[in-house]
């Protein structure tokens, strides 16, 4: 029974890790600041002063994830345009961590080999 738990928690574990690591990759995180930029932009088209409170936790923590440098910078802000530019400096971040990450393809072969010249039936 015991040995049971201890392998429900082992595997618990290993998919709670592989969870945090697909979280934390570069094209989510792009595809996230994508999202957070439309929502500060409609802030932007509704003519709102400051970016709403349930939006800015989640900015922050993406920023922090960008660079913790530009998540001090823009700990304060709350306007649209400055939380704009510092989700644009994220996502610098985030494009070049995708472009760091991308392994080259692997050549597939169109050929085997040379093919060698068919004999001729009148030469044997």
């Amino acid at each position: 029974m015991i040995e049971r738990t201890i392998l429900e928690q082992q595997r618990a574990r290993f998919f709670q890790r592989r969870r945090q690591q697909e979280l934390d990759a570069p094209r989510r995180l792009l595809r996230e600041t994508d999202e957070l930029m439309f929502w500060v932009e409609e802030c932007l088209v509704q003519e709102l002063r400051i970016v709403p409170g349930w939006l800015m936790p989640r900015v922050r923590e993406l920023l922090r994830t960008a660079d913790p440098e530009l998540a001090r910078s823009a700990e304060r802000e709350r306007r649209p345009e400055a939380v704009l530019d510092h989700l644009f400096s994220a996502q610098q971040h985030f494009m070049e961590a995708c472009r760091l990450s991308r392994a080259p393809a692997r050549i597939i072969p169109l050929f085997r080999g040379r093919r060698r010249p068919r004999e001729s039936a009148a030469e044997g």
